[in-house]
């Protein structure tokens, strides 16, 4: 009977690729909200809110909310470090493959 390894580090890459995305979010958000910021010369701050004109609509309250979730890096540190842990075990996995089969 064949051994279908790959298709099972195929989908344990697709599943730590999840993770891994899911955890950077927040990380994400916050670039996102600051390159904005920065780019239409605004102010961003978890303070309040400060207004934001773009196209003459204010987003000043949008990009304090995405800069607010931000704060949801530290409950996702724990998912990154299982996925970091996993790429690098998936790693070791695949070099071991190789050598045993050279």
């Amino acid at each position: 009977m064949p051994r279908k390894t790959g298709s099972k580090r195929r989908a344990a890459a697709v599943v730590l690729a999840i993770l891994t995305f899911i955890a950077l979010l927040p990380l994400l958000s916050v670039l996102v909200t600051y390159a904005i910021a920065n780019t239409l010369g605004c102010t961003v701050d978890e303070n309040s809110v400060h207004p934001c004109l773009l196209a003459g609509i204010d987003i000043g309250d949008t990009l304090y909310t995405m800069g607010v979730l931000g704060w949801l890096m530290i409950p996702a540190a724990p998912l990154l470090l299982i996925a970091v842990l996993g790429w690098i075990g998936l790693g070791i996995v695949a070099i071991a493959g190789r050598m045993r089969r050279s």
